[in-house]
């Protein structure tokens, strides 16, 4: 009622409120259909509708860092909203494997059995231990663990130490590094943040304001 008063044309939505709030949602777009979890919602007359740009953010943040995802093996670690959409957005992309790594084990069997009937030939499993001769592998963390100064340690020590192509932080304000291993590449989610609000400007503003912003020139404005 609030947002009506006060034509707010929407607002974006953090964790760990991702997937709680969609019972406050009267539509869904067709990836937050899949991905059971929103983080963008328009607002238009008596309809709200949901939207998940942590899919297009992730997948412009792969596009722009030159990272191939086809034919490569993904660590996962987390089994929230965020991770549900990064794990959507790898299989789109044709990943040989995907490897889920989370201290919720129901919550991660949950996205293997959602995602089954879209996951196509693409391998989705639980990070089981056996993966430490692992290849062309990419270590992709979906938790708010880089911004914490005290972690759980034995989730850490659950992690594959060998050598990652690409290690991904989707958090964008890291304080503690966590993920030290041998990498040929380590990204931030700085560039995820810009296109998320990039596409929420699109969709609260039903136009593509997205493509007269200069990607490089928000960057050096806001990194």
């Amino acid at each position: 009622d609030y947002c009506k008063q006060e034509q707010i044309k929407g607002i974006n939505i953090t964790m760990p409120q991702k997937k709680a709030i969609l019972s406050y949602i009267t539509d869904l777009d067709e990836t937050a259909q899949i991905i059971k979890s929103i983080n963008c919602i328009c607002f238009d007359k008596d309809r709200i509708i949901g939207h998940n740009s942590d899919y297009y953010g992730f997948s412009c943040l792969l596009k722009t860092h030159n990272i191939t995802i086809e034919d490569s093996n993904n660590i996962v670690l987390g089994s929230g909203g965020s991770a549900r959409s990064i794990i959507l957005s790898l299989i789109h992309n044709k990943a040989t494997n995907i490897y889920i790594l989370s201290r919720n084990k129901q919550t991660a069997k949950q996205i293997i059995d959602d995602f089954s009937p879209y996951s196509g030939n693409v391998n989705l499993d639980l990070l089981i231990g056996s993966e430490s001769s692992l290849n062309q592998c990419n270590l992709i963390n979906c938790t708010p663990i880089g911004m914490l100064k005290e972690i759980n340690s034995s989730f850490i020590q659950k992690i594959p130490n060998i050598r990652y192509d690409n290690i991904i932080d989707i958090n964008y304000n890291i304080e503690h590094n966590y993920f030290n291993y041998k990498n040929n590449q380590s990204i931030d989610g700085k560039s995820m943040f810009i296109f998320q609000a990039l596409k929420s400007l699109d969709l609260w503003f039903e136009s593509n304001i997205s493509d007269k912003l200069s990607y490089q020139e928000l960057y050096k404005i806001l990194c």
